[in-house]
Order: structure tokens, then sequence, then C-alpha cells
């Protein structure tokens, strides 16, 4: 029997090492830089007097960030702000997109090793229930609130049971808003128990496709009792972003604007509230909730507009002139400019405005059924400042995201605006219901504003000129691709059939991880140190070659963390994931166990050396294939339905079969056969 030849096996193994190498490297790089971003926070914390926590936090943001609390820094001498001003200009720029390059390559760590979001949403059920009403009125409102006082006082309380006693206790049957009038009680109650349990569902459903869609890797969804779901995500670097497509209501609505008297009233009566004279403890900023932190998120919102078809237009006639609305005499609306027909807020009086509606005393003049919302975006001006837009509009939607049936990312060819041509739009298509719903509004209301607003921010309030039979929108103006996505994603995975309230935020900072990291390493280097010494005792120079497969196996199970994880395909290490490259390293031996023990019984029968190998290697494969492939068949099934920990174990499992069957099999042989092709061996160290 001739040798098999050596040179196409030697340039396969060489070119998996080389693409194993190249897939690290990364993660390699930024391990490097990121222990020397801790040294450099560490430095900047010392140096500024600022936690570590907080320059930790906003290393990978916005430089000004930093630059803006060293200005506000008192008692450092200018050489020391010239030293800090000079690490700062070294840590960001091309050096922190470096980094950010890097981090993108890198293996994924889970929630347990590198930190993440945890969130815990409530089903609002209250709103669901005024949803499903088949009539509005100021019982059924103070009914809901009663039964969300209770549910929010008792979280053990049952939904069904509180439900029947506020309705029984107020003597008013459940078919008086709901169901089908006439319906008893206990039928009325099964129907919106089953209306609640199916809102939960899909809303955890919702989510979970959200989640899948955003990319986030190793998540854990789970429902928590009868109206919350818990999320976990892992690694994620930019929260906000995460907050605005997961966290908040996520829900589409069109409601009609209020007409222009209506709105010019309004604004006197708080002139005239203001003008009596608040007390000055009525309206601290703090007191109403207002905060930098506040104002800055107005300022973030992504920068959107909605357009609907032909048929409605924006009443942007005006030349956009900013007038002020009044006198000094007028407190509140001297704040206010007029910006193509709409009240516009400068950006400079944005905080002001937003504590006089939030004032006690403003918030009980403004009606019930009514309500002022923001703009979605700001606005430019024509003297280089932004602009905010206040609506005053209805409460009650005319039409919600329920009625929405399909959203996806197209390419606007700039028809209805020509200024839009070539920028990513997203299509809206209504359901059969909601377009004759969508109809109906349109043609009871033409001449009129219709505001589309998701998440309780206005993206456009366009006139309603005629009819709109089709039921389709355009939302254009969304920036760049990825902005068109997020919003698509919204709103194709679906309408929340109901607000969802986050009831729980927490950030999970990465110092457990680095002790469960320490620890796993540690087990792993003792366990495959016991392996080693094993193989080495019983085998000799045959487990060496055996132990040397074994740590070219640990390396490509982290190679191939990296390059499914590179690809965008999930692969996260995690506790349970490390657990698994344990396992594997117990594993890994086996099938050259199986080898050596045939190799062993081939030369008992008096074949050279040769013949032996190659008959071990040839009986063993068969009994090595069946048994890793039952166990490979195993982790897919865990990896297809399993989640969270699960899934993490079953990731590294996975790889790690098939990268052991690689080196116990392909790179073991090679070797033998390399040194068994360079001279003739009488006797095997086996």
């Amino acid at each position: 029997m001739k040798p098999r030849k050596l040179t196409p096996r030697v340039v396969v193994v060489l070119a998996v090492i080389f693409a194993a190498l190249y897939y690290l490297y990364p993660t390699y790089r930024y391990e490097s830089l990121s222990k020397e971003q801790d040294k450099n926070a560490a430095w900047l914390s010392s140096e500024m007097g600022v936690p570590i926590e907080y320059i930790a936090e906003n290393l990978n943001r916005d430089e000004s960030i930093l630059r803006d609390k060293l200005d506000e820094l008192t008692g450092l001498s200018e050489a020391k702000i010239a030293e800090i001003s000079d690490k700062l200009s070294g840590i960001f720029g091309e050096r922190q997109d470096l980094t950010l390059s890097y981090r993108k390559r890198a293996i994924k760590r889970g929630l347990d090793l590198q930190g993440g979001m945890h969130l815990v949403l409530e089903v609002d059920i209250t709103q669901l229930l005024s949803n499903l009403a088949r009539q509005h009125d100021a019982t059924l409102d103070n009914l809901l609130r009663q039964v969300d006082d209770e549910l929010n006082s008792n979280p053990k309380a049952v939904f069904d049971g509180v439900m029947l006693s506020t309705f029984e206790a107020n003597n008013i049957r459940l078919s008086q808003y709901f169901g089908e009038a006439g319906e008893s009680n206990t039928t009325v109650l099964a129907y919106l128990k089953d209306q609640s349990e199916d809102a939960i569902n899909r809303s955890l459903e919702i989510l979970r496709n959200r989640i899948d869609q955003f990319g986030v890797s190793e998540p854990s969804i789970q429902k928590q009792g009868s109206r919350r779901i818990v999320l976990e995500l892992p690694g994620v670097q930019d929260p906000n972003r995460a907050r605005d497509l997961i966290g908040r209501t996520a829900l589409l609505e069109f409601k009609l604007l209020a007409d222009p008297e209506v709105t010019q009233q309004m604004l006197k009566d708080i002139d005239a509230i203001l003008a009596t004279g608040i007390n000055s403890n009525d309206t601290p900023e703090d007191s109403l909730g207002v905060t930098d932190a506040d104002t800055e998120n107005v300022d973030g919102e992504e920068e959107d507009a909605f357009d609907l078809s032909a048929e409605v237009e924006s009443d942007t006639s005006s030349d956009g002139d900013e007038v002020t609305f009044d006198s000094e005499e007028a407190p509140f609306t001297s704040l206010l400019r007029g910006f193509r027909g709409d009240i516009a807020i400068p950006s400079g009086s944005l905080k002001r405005v937003r504590s006089i509606l939030a004032n006690p005393k403003v918030a009980r003049i403004i009606p019930n059924e009514s309500q002022f919302l923001w703009s979605a975006k700001p606005e430019p001006g024509g003297d280089g400042e932004e602009y905010f837009l206040l609506y005053y509009m209805k409460s009650e939607a005319e039409l919600t995201g329920a009625a929405l049936s399909d959203a996806s990312v197209d390419i606007s060819s700039g028809y209805n605006n020509p200024g839009t041509a070539g920028q990513s739009v997203v299509s809206l298509e209504l359901n059969r219901k909601g377009a004759r719903k969508f109809s109906r509004i349109t043609g009871a209301n033409i001449g009129k504003r219709l505001a589309i607003v998701l998440d309780d921010r206005v993206y456009m309030a366009p006139n309603i000129r005629s009819k709109i039979p089709n039921g389709r929108a355009v939302i254009e103006g969304s920036g760049s691709i990825d902005d068109a996505k997020d919003i698509a994603i919204v709103l194709r995975a679906g309408a929340l059939p109901t607000s969802v309230v986050i009831e729980e935020e927490r950030t999970v900072g990465p110092s457990l991880g680095r002790d469960s990291i320490r620890k796993g390493t540690m087990s792993a280097i003792f366990g495959m140190g016991l392996v080693v010494v094993f193989m080495v005792i019983y085998y000799g120079l045959s487990g060496i070659i055996a132990s040397t497969a074994l740590l070219l196996n640990v390396f490509l199970i982290f190679a191939g963390l990296a390059f499914f994880g590179a690809m965008g395909m999930g692969a996260t290490l995690s506790l349970p994931g490390i657990a698994g490259i344990i396992l594997t390293i117990g594993m890994a031996v086996d099938a050259n166990v199986l080898i050596f023990e045939r190799i062993r019984e081939e030369l008992r029968t008096g074949k050279t050396v040769w013949h032996a190998i190659s008959a071990g290697y040839d009986r063993a494969f068969t009994t090595i294939l069946d048994a890793n492939l039952t166990t490979l068949i195993a982790a897919l099934v865990l990896l297809q339905f399993g989640s969270g920990p699960i899934k993490g174990f079953a990731v590294t499992l996975s790889i790690g079969i098939l990268s052991s069957l690689f080196t116990s099999i392909v790179v073991t042989r090679l070797i033998f056969d390399i040194v068994t092709s360079k001279r003739k061996i009488e006797r095997l160290s086996i």
C-alpha cells in the first residue's frame, strides 16, 4: 500500500489554521485595545476626579461629553487641563474608530460575561381593555382606572377576578362595554381573558421578532407571571437604540389635529393661567421631571418625516418665517414661533416650554380628550437654529398600527416629493379592515389635518385633501438605511396589541463576567492539563500528538465562534458556552483513544507501524463518525429550539464536535504520516 499524498492535506490544515488566525486576530486586537482603554479610563478618573464608571461609559460615546465635563471642573491647572485634553485627543478619533471596528468582529460575549441590558416589561392590560371597548365614556374610564389601580397595587391579583369584582361593585354589566350586547358576565369575561392572554403572547412573539431582526446575540425572552416579559440583551452597545426599538410602546397611531381656532384658544388659556402668577414652588424643573437628560432625549430623536400618498399633502405653503405669536404680555405664546403653518419652539426655549406644559395647573386646563405632542425631529430654521414643532390634537387615535398589514424599505422615486428621490423610505400597507376605516376617516375629515404618530412623536401632520380608498402610506426622510430598517422592523414585526411599559431597566456590568471568565479559564486549563497528563502517560509519544490536536481543537472552537459571529449568525460565548468547551475538551480525545486502541490491536497481529496506523484510522472512522454525528444532531436540535443558556451551550458544543473530528482524524493522521514518511519506524510509542 502506497503512502497517501501529504501535500494536499498539509495545505488544507494550514489553510484552516491561517483562517482561524484571521478570524481570531480582531478579538486579540480588541482585547489589547480594551486593556489600554481601561488604563486610560483609570488615568482620566484619577486626574479629573470623576468616577471611573462615568469615564468608562462615555469613552465609546461622543468626545464632547468628556470635554464638557472637563470644562465644568474647577481647581485644575492649565497644564493639567492641557494634558487631559491631549489624552482625550489620543483616545478619540481614528483610535476609537479602530477599537469599534475590531469590536464588531471580535468574539461576542453573553450577558453573563460582558454585561448588557436587562429589561422587565409589563403589558398594559387596561389599555387593551380600552381598545376592545365598543364605546367610551367617563364611567368606563373610571372603571378601568380602578382595575389598573388594583392590578398595580396587588401584583398577584388575577385579571379576570379584578375585572369582574370591579364591574359588579358598580352594578354594571360587562356587556355594556365589551363583547355583544346582552351577553352574560361569564361569557364576556371569558372573551376578555382570551384577549388578554393573546395580547401577552402576541407581545412576547413580536418582541422576539424585533430582537431577532435587531441582531442581538443570545437574547433571553421569557414571560414572567401573567403580565410581564423579561428581556436580557447581552452586549448591547447602543442602549438608546435598543430601548427605542424594543422598550417603548411602538404604537403607530393616526390622530386628528384640533381645529386652528381651538388650538389658539388653548394657547390663550395657558397664557391666562401663567399671567395670574404661578408660585415658584409649582414650576421648578426638577419637580416637573424636566432634566437635561430629558431635553437631550428630545434632541436625539431620529430625523424622520412621514408622508402619505398623493391624495394628502403637507401644509407647508407659508414662507416659513419665524414669527413671535404674541407680545411679552403673553408668557407662553411669546416663546412660540410660526413655522410653515405650525407652532414651533426654538431649541433654546424647549426646556421652558416643556416645563410649562408639565405644570399641574396648566395640565388641569387641557381636556382629557386632547393632548400636546412634539414632532419626532427638529426642523432647521433659516437662522441656523433648530425648531421643534408642537401639535395640539385629539388624544384618542382614529386608527392604530393594528390595522397595518406590511411595512418594507424601498427607495423613493421622488414622484410625490422630488426632494426625496433616491432616499430610503418605508412603505406601509393597511389591511382590508384598516383601509376601509381609513377611507371613512379621510372622507369625513376633508380639509382637516391628520397626524401620523409613532410612540407619541408626530412624524407628519398633512392636510386631508380627499378621500383615500387604497390604505397606503409612505414614511419618507428616514435618513440612513439603518434608520429606515429600524422603523420597518417595528412595524413589520407586528403592531403591539397594547402598550408595553418598562417596569425595570438595568444595565448589567461586566465585573461578574470577568470573574466568571477567570474561573472558566482556570477550569478549562486544569481539565486540559489532566487530559494531557493522562494521554502522555498512557499513550506515550502518541499521546503528545493527541494533546497537540486537543490544543488545536480549542483554538478552532474560538475561531469558529469568531467566524459565525462575524457572519451575523448569532454565535456568542457565554457561561454555558464555556461549559460546552470544557465538555468538548473531555470528548475531543475520545476519537484518538479509539484510534490508538485499534492501532495497538493491529500492531499485535504483526503489522508494520505504517500499516497498523492506516488500518487503525480506517477501521475506527465509522465508529467515530457515528458517535459524533448523534451528538451533533442533539446539539443542533438544542440550537434550533433552545434559547438563552441552552443555545449558548449548543453553539460551542456543535463547533467543538466539528473541530474535534477535524483535529482527531485529519490532523493527527497527518502528523503520523509525516513522521512515518521521513524514516522507517520499527516501533511506535503508543
